[in-house]
């Protein structure tokens, strides 16, 4: 088996695939990565699937040939993870900065600050967050799953309830599943407040985030 079909991609089926595209200039290597991501990220929200997602629509998108994706992005999974990265990693800023204006003192509050700004960037940021949150992805083994840019918000998670135990608060439940269960408690809730034909008052989803650290977290 090639090396292009061992990856999972389409570039074997057209490896003298050209498009008229004017070269970068030398040293310009990050902004042909930048196209290559935005390109991949405008597509995965139209196919909605790694699977479904094929290198030569992107490179004809970008004006390259499909193998020079691979100067960047060692395969389609990792373009994916790129991809997600730059929102997840977007999210996890937006959090930070709600955490640090709450009370230093305050490791409930501060994490009730994060939690309400996960629902505003979902609600504020539809196609990025559907991006995020509904893309099939294909399977990888444990090892490379730590990579995921979820990971970022996870750990994020992980360490606000720390400073809440740390504070005298009593995480019910699985301590190790805590961070997934406020993950899916918010996905959840974006979903059911996204398709309701309700009118969209965003003081509920607060609302939730009171009465979701109410039902984890006890003195």
């Amino acid at each position: 088996m090639d090396e292009a079909k061992r990856r999972g991609d389409d570039s074997a089926e057209a490896p003298t695939e050209r498009t008229a595209r004017v070269r970068n200039p030398r040293g310009q290597g990050e902004r042909l990565r930048e196209e290559i991501l935005r390109a991949a990220g405008g597509l995965l929200e139209q196919v909605g699937s790694e699977d479904a997602l094929s290198l030569r629509a992107v490179a004809r998108e970008v004006g390259i040939a499909t193998p020079s994706i691979y100067r960047h992005f060692a395969d389609k999974t990792e373009l994916v993870w790129a991809v997600l990265a730059e929102h997840y990693e977007r999210l996890a800023a937006l959090m930070a900065e709600a955490d640090a204006s709450a009370p230093a003192d305050d490791p409930l509050e501060r994490l009730r600050h994060q939690l309400r700004a996960y629902f505003r960037f979902a609600v504020a940021n539809p196609a990025k967050y559907r991006l995020m949150c509904e893309t099939w992805q294909t399977p990888v083994d444990e090892e490379r799953l730590h990579g995921h840019p979820a990971g970022l918000l996870l750990r994020g998670l992980h360490e606000a309830l720390t400073h809440c135990e740390e504070a005298g608060w009593r995480v019910r439940g699985t301590r190790a599943e805590a961070p997934y269960l406020l993950w899916c408690a918010l996905h959840g809730r974006v979903a059911l407040w996204q398709v309701m034909p309700r009118r969209k008052d965003t003081t509920r989803l607060d609302r939730f985030v009171d009465e979701l650290l109410g039902l984890l977290l006890e003195r």
